[in-house]
């Protein structure tokens, strides 16, 4: 260190570094008065958890014997004017850095083990490393394993320096880097090749390689338009009329909600495609006319519908927090058509295919949720008639995989 400025900042960081409160930083001077030299000795007192002066005392001396004493008074009366005023010391505070004590703990009591540190870039050791713990595990999920092909380690000794033995299983290793060749590797480090000596015992534990049972799971709500268009014939009435079909043109949406599980296994389309399992449920209602077109008195006609099917997707992957999947889905509906909750009801069934994109945002780097944002249309199929919806919803997306 240099010690020609040295002033309370820089003497609170020396004196955090060795766990100190206080640290007392002594300069001196040298003058000549006639034939006599006299030695100038300034003392500051430091809080160092405060970085900050506390006390400063100034004293002269010839320069004789009585240096000694002046050094001696002036370190004394630093000494207890620091205790008289330094704050009362709150534990809550100040966290003190027990390396230095653990370093001193290490020297008294040597240890069993001879690494100082273990280290996995990206990765985590469970338990955090101690030169006394023998048995680790490195959880690894899914996206671990995609993003470190090769897991690169490093460690630091204790005392003297070693040459380890390094011993795998289910690892193929260059240097310091090692590629996982099965599921759940082992690393073993020890102190040599003898059977008894110390050794560290790594444990990846990696995730199934069969790919977990559900892959990723989403919930999503919005709001749909509905419209009903003539096509191949098929048209709406103008008015409802005993035995006639229902003014689908009339309906419009409320409401509507997604919820959908991918597995993780039993994926067996070509080029990266997927499937999964949907379930959409959604809320409609609408003024139709009776009898005539013009007919001033509407009647309101409630849509409740709820059905299921499957989607055939496949992701687009832009950087590490966009991705985009354009889909086509079908799903069956039971759907209830009725003007009170409690009064009689037409029941029916439509069969609506459905065509879209998700867009996925990761909500942080290594987090498992996503921010879903879909666009789709589709239509709900049925005898001579049909009912679309273009739709817009927005929801969250676990991914295990």
């Amino acid at each position: 260190m240099r010690f020609q400025n040295l002033d309370a900042k820089n003497a609170s960081a020396f004196a955090a570094r060795l766990n100190c409160e206080v640290a007392v930083v002594g300069r001196f001077s040298v003058r000549k008065e006639g034939k006599k030299e006299i030695v100038s000795f300034e003392a500051d007192g430091v809080d160092a958890l405060e970085k900050q002066s506390v006390v400063v005392h100034k004293e002269d001396a010839p320069i004789n014997a009585e240096i000694f004493d002046t050094v001696a008074r002036l370190a004394l009366s630093i000494s207890d004017e620091l205790v008289a005023k330094l704050k009362p010391l709150d534990a809550e505070s100040f966290k003190r850095d027990n390396r230095l004590e653990k370093l001193i703990q290490r020297l008294e009591n040597p240890p069993k083990g001879f690494l100082d540190d273990l280290y996995f870039v990206g990765l985590k050791l469970s338990p955090a490393f101690d030169i006394d713990t023998f048995e680790y595990e490195v959880p690894m999920t899914y996206d671990d394993l995609k993003e470190f092909s090769k897991i690169r380690y490093e460690y630091q000794y204790w005392g003297d320096r070693k040459t380890p033995h390094i011993a795998t299983e289910k690892f193929e290793c260059k240097g310091d880097e090692c590629a996982i060749t099965g599921h759940e590797p082992v690393m073993k480090i020890a102190a040599s090749k003898k059977p008894d000596a110390v050794a560290y015992t790594v444990r990846f534990k990696t995730p199934d390689p069969r790919g977990p049972i559900v892959a990723r799971w989403w919930v999503a709500t919005g709001y749909p338009h509905m419209q009903s268009f003539n096509v191949l014939g098929q048209s709406n009435p103008s008015a409802i009329e005993p035995g006639s079909k229902l003014q689908l043109d009339a309906m419009r949406g409320y409401g509507f909600l997604e919820a959908g599980i991918t597995p993780g296994r039993w994926q067996f389309l070509p080029w990266q495609m997927r499937w999964a399992m949907t379930m959409h449920a959604g809320y409609a209602q609408g003024e139709m006319a009776q009898y005539l077109a013009d007919n001033p008195t509407k009647v309101k006609i409630h849509l409740l519908t709820l059905g299921g099917g499957v989607r055939f997707d496949r992701v687009f992957q832009f950087g590490r927090v966009y991705a985009l999947a354009p889909f086509v889905g079908y799903t069956t509906h039971y759907q209830r058509f009725f003007r009170q909750i409690n009064t009689a009801f037409l029941q029916t069934v439509g069969f609506a295919p459905e065509l879209g994109v998700n867009n996925y945002f990761r909500l942080g780097r290594r987090s498992p949720w996503h921010l879903l944002v879909t666009v789709a249309s589709g239509s709900y199929i049925y005898s001579g008639e049909n009912l679309t919806y273009f739709r817009g919803t927005i929801g969250v997306e676990y991914v295990i995989k």
